[in-house]
């Protein structure tokens, strides 16, 4: 599927029948219908705490084989759309969409292999997966297993943007096109900013506040700052050149 991410693409396997769920809103006339591979494992979701991810309970480096993962999860991210932080306008909106969709429920995961990385977990101990959903549905008479791939849902809804850089396939940026076309989801509201942005934008500022809080050294010459330290004899202001500074004051 992907440069980035490397995933089993072969013949497809729908899985075991599941109850029925919400489907997307006014459905789109391009297929949204997609199977989960043969080597798609079925994990319950014990909490949606995003509109990308959800806990669950995964025995990552005996399903995968990889000596680089850690043997347990419990954290599932999703490999190709990112939805907005808690903290953005529509955060709350896209968690909540996701927990009626797939809250309480099992789903079928492809986990996808971070090819910078040789693992399959990202930098907060996260498994990266493509989530999917099965349900049976009555077309003319007839009832049909489908699954359908949750990420192409939230983008579809408005909920999400695509993680262009890992390379996912057409029908996400169609499903994207087609959510800002008809002013879904966020794309109701103008100025959206997305989530890696307003994430960069956080760590900038939690930095900027940190350099303007830290307290230069007033030794003549120096160039440290004043750090609080703690010894047998009581909490101080010391100056982090010691010992070539030895500036020091009582809090």
């Amino acid at each position: 599927m992907t440069a980035a991410y490397a995933e089993d693409n072969a013949a497809r396997s729908p899985g075991p029948e599941r109850s029925k769920s919400p489907v997307m809103n006014d459905p789109d006339p391009f297929m949204c219908f997609e199977a989960a591979s043969p080597t798609a494992i079925e994990v319950p979701v014990l909490e949606v705490f995003d509109g990308d991810g959800f806990r669950t309970k995964i025995a990552l480096r005996q399903l995968t084989g990889n000596p680089n993962d850690p043997a347990e999860v419990d954290a599932i991210r999703f490999g190709f759309i990112d939805a907005p932080e808690l903290e953005q306008r529509g955060g709350r909106e896209a968690r909540d969409f996701l927990t009626a969709l797939i809250g309480g429920r099992n789903v079928w995961i492809d986990i996808l292999l971070k090819m910078d990385t040789g693992k399959s977990v990202d930098r907060y101990g996260r498994v990266v997966v493509v989530p999917y959903l099965g349900d049976r549905y009555l077309f003319s008479n007839r009832s049909l297993y489908l699954t359908r791939n949750i990420e192409i849902e939230m983008l579809l809804n408005g909920w999400a943007w695509v993680l262009e850089r890992y390379g996912p396939d057409e029908i996400y940026f169609e499903a994207l096109e087609v959510a800002q076309r008809n002013k879904r989801g966020i794309w109701a509201w103008e100025d959206n900013v997305r989530p890696w942005i307003f994430k960069d934008r956080k760590y900038n500022d939690r930095r900027s506040k940190k350099s303007k809080t830290v307290e230069k050294c007033p030794a003549e010459g120096c160039v440290g700052s004043l750090v609080k330290r703690n010894v047998k004899f009581g909490v101080f202001y010391g100056c982090s050149n010691y010992p070539n500074c030895t500036y020091s004051r009582s809090i």
